[in-house]
């Protein structure tokens, strides 16, 4: 479910009316008489000098009109257009920016922190000429090309975004200041990944472990904290919820002041562990209010009932967002059996969520990226 993931982009284009007080810009101001200006400014509402923009057409996306700001942060197109897109830059790195639709009845442009875009394959070497050479932001003037199975759109200005090429639609990616969004598209019979799971089946059971006796997902307390969905008396598929797009998992739980929650799946068939080495990541789609981690724990028992883990830690929001793990990123604590995920890759027995200081975490698709294991 939730194919498209929202966020709210703080992005806006303004018309400024030219008073005396602004003798560069005197005269009236007009979209009929002398253009369209603005002040513009960055998030603490201070003007930006040598602001760079940019107006494109909003048909063809070209360039119509650019100018640069002043002392005062203000900037003019002497161009007048019905309709269009704004493009402001800031910085020698494009460090600030904003793409926006015109708007004629306010005042300011808003420039923020900039972002990046890393659209992944998950093809393996043979394949690479069979992809793009080039990929784009659909209604954008920012494109990327192929860098061995991957391409990254290094400056980009937050939004949603559909990623096509030519005429193909190929993913919708969701960006937000200052962060770097890390999706995958996939190509049949070239993109490598394997569905963990994707609830969609309703049986409470992951997909590589349905022939281990041990199957199914499991779930645990710790410090005092309390599971509200799944009751506990229940089964843990009364925690699925069916929607139109899908069922998602949708855990719920009171954890105090220091309790940790957790669920988890045996990973293995019949030897009760499973070769993971080949992964390149794990990503799931998520929204919540907690802090949570994710970890593939290896088969053994080293006493009490604790693993040697690979453990990556993240935090949901109110929306649905992917996240993205990957090997070599894993946190370390030796103290709390923290290791490398390599050091474990061949013989992973678990797949395990902990969840801390919230009150819900919802999980739709998990997806182990580079594995494509059929079954």
């Amino acid at each position: 479910m939730m194919k498209r993931f929202f966020a709210t982009i703080l992005l806006t284009a303004f018309f400024w009316a030219c008073s005396d007080s602004n003798p560069e810009f005197t005269g009236a101001t007009s979209e009929t008489t002398n253009g369209i200006a603005f002040t513009v400014v960055d998030a603490s509402h201070s003007p930006i000098i040598n602001a760079r923009l940019k107006l494109f057409s909003k048909e063809t996306i070209s360039v119509i009109d650019s100018a640069t700001t002043n002392s005062l942060g203000e900037a003019r197109f002497d161009s007048v257009v019905s309709d269009g897109f704004i493009e402001g830059i800031a910085g020698s790195d494009s460090s600030l920016m904003t793409w926006t639709a015109l708007d004629t009845q306010q005042t300011e442009i808003s420039l923020l922190p900039s972002a990046s875009i890393t659209v992944r394959t998950g093809a393996a070497e043979a394949d690479y000429a069979k992809l793009y050479e080039t990929i784009a932001l659909q209604s954008t003037p920012y494109t990327a090309s192929r860098s061995g199975n991957e391409y990254v759109f290094s400056r980009v200005p937050a939004g949603i975004f559909d990623i096509v090429a030519g005429d193909s639609l190929l993913a919708t990616v969701s960006v937000e200041n200052g962060t770097t969004a890390d999706t995958l598209f996939r190509m049949p019979g070239i993109t490598q990944e394997f569905v963990f799971e994707d609830f969609d089946d309703g049986d409470s059971l992951n997909n590589i472990a349905k022939t281990f006796p041990n199957f199914g997902w499991y779930f645990n307390t710790s410090n005092g904290a309390q599971w509200i969905l799944p009751d506990s008396s229940k089964s843990f598929a009364t925690a699925l919820i069916d929607s139109a797009q899908g069922k998602y998992l949708s855990l719920k739980f009171a954890l105090g002041e220091s309790g940790t929650v957790l669920i988890g799946t045996h990973i293995g068939l019949d030897t009760g562990y499973y070769d993971l080495s080949r992964l390149t990541a794990v990503r799931l789609k998520v929204r919540g209010d907690c802090e949570f981690s994710v970890a593939l724990e290896h088969y053994k028992d080293i006493g009490d009932n604790k693993f040697n883990k690979a453990l990556w830690n993240a935090k949901a929001n109110e929306n649905w967002h992917e996240v993205v793990f990957r090997p070599g990123d894993e946190t370390l604590e030796s103290e709390s059996y923290q290791v490398r995920f390599k050091d474990i890759a061949t013989e992973i027995g678990f797949f395990t969520i902990f969840m801390k200081n919230g009150t819900f975490l919802e999980v739709d698709e998990i997806v182990f990226e580079g594995m494509d294991t059929v079954l």
